[in-house]
């Protein structure tokens, strides 16, 4: 499998503290972890470890930062013949305050210029296209070039113009769109306790973006998305959550490889969601990516094989690399639990009115 990610990339350094930070006051930090980061450098770490032909599209500046994330990406088995560097401009930093007690994050991005991809030309035949949003010429190129790829968006506000986001989702076979993204882009206000709100919000998305199968991903409240004429939601996986950095990241990725592998789009989300929690019981964002094996037995675990007349799915692991999940792409598998039901069993079901 041979995978592209085209999208920003940044110099992370996450900091867990017991509180958030009360100004004018003096903090000794006794631990930080720093890597790579940015949305799609994040899902071609993914590809990279769960053992894909991983190639990476982004801009670096001209320093010792660039140099690291090379060195870590390279690390990761990810191409990195494709990031460009910008000779007079300094790699972008995100500091990250992560909160210990609540898990929330508070990200601090220093950018003093924005600057994009110049060269499109990506000479090779990728099976998965993944965007972040933030490169929209050489996403729309690419999008346009490798028709016949698996074509996924991450539409996000913290990454990109929201026009040009907006723009891509229109030419885009998957979207996955968070959940302040939805709202923004379909103006409301969504609570997301409430059934009627997640269907109206979901109504909105498809009216407005009506050539793409569409995903909401909704933090801790699980994944909001479409199947048979049906608006469903997969509750999220309940994990001891440490920090959430990166799950949306590793959301993304895992859904991509999933789809990329053979799945169907329930299995995919699926995959996807249990990459996404195991991933938040870890500090950061590379590492914190599960190994596919480890996903591979967690789904095994609750909803049984993933090929249908299949008794396993077989993964070998060598050195912490796996192989890709040889899977068929028809399933029946157990249908998920439909908007709101706090239960995480496969078996239950609770019936949502059907006019979306």
């Amino acid at each position: 499998m041979v995978t592209l990610s085209i999208g920003k990339s940044t110099y992370d350094i996450t900091v867990p503290m017991e509180e958030y930070p009360v100004e004018n006051q003096k903090y000794i930090l006794k631990e930080k972890l720093e890597g790579s980061g940015g949305s799609a450098s994040n899902v071609a770490y993914l590809f990279g470890k769960w053992n894909a032909d991983s190639y990476y599209a982004g801009v670096v500046g001209y320093d010792e930062l660039a140099n690291n994330i090379k060195k870590e990406l390279e690390a990761g088995k990810v191409h990195t013949n494709f990031i460009e560097t910008n000779y007079e401009k300094k790699t972008t930093m995100t500091m990250i305050l992560s909160n210990k007690n609540t898990t929330s994050r508070t990200q601090l991005m220093i950018e003093p210029e924005i600057y994009h991809l110049k060269k499109y030309d990506f000479d090779i035949s990728p099976n998965i296209v993944y965007s972040d949003g933030y490169e929209y010429a050489a996403t729309k190129e690419a999008f346009s070039r490798y028709q016949n790829a698996v074509l996924v968006l991450g539409a996000g506000l913290s990454i990109g113009d929201i026009k040009e986001v907006e723009a891509l989702a229109k030419i885009s076979q998957y979207v996955v769109f968070s959940l302040e993204f939805a709202c923004k882009t379909c103006k409301m206000k969504v609570d997301v306790n409430v059934a009627a709100h997640l269907l109206n919000l979901y109504k909105e998305i498809k009216e407005k973006y009506p050539h793409s199968i569409n995903i909401i991903t909704l933090h801790q409240n699980g994944v909001l998305y479409e199947i048979n004429n049906e608006v469903k939601v997969m509750p999220t996986l309940q994990v001891t959550e440490i920090d959430r950095t990166g799950a949306g990241d590793i959301f993304d990725g895992a859904f991509a490889y999933a789809l990329g592998s053979g799945l169907d789009l329930e299995k995919s989300i699926r995959v996807a969601n249990i990459a996404a929690a195991l991933s938040t019981t870890k500090y950061g964002a590379k590492n914190s990516i599960p190994l596919l094996s480890d996903v591979i037995h967690k789904y095994e675990e609750k909803f049984g094989p993933m090929n249908e007349g299949a008794s396993n799915v077989t993964v070998e692991e060598t050195n912490q690399q796996v192989t890709p999940m040889q899977v068929s792409s028809t399933s029946n598998g157990t249908p998920q639990n439909t908007v709101p039901v706090p239960s995480e069993s496969p078996t239950q079901q609770e019936s949502i009115p059907p006019q979306v």
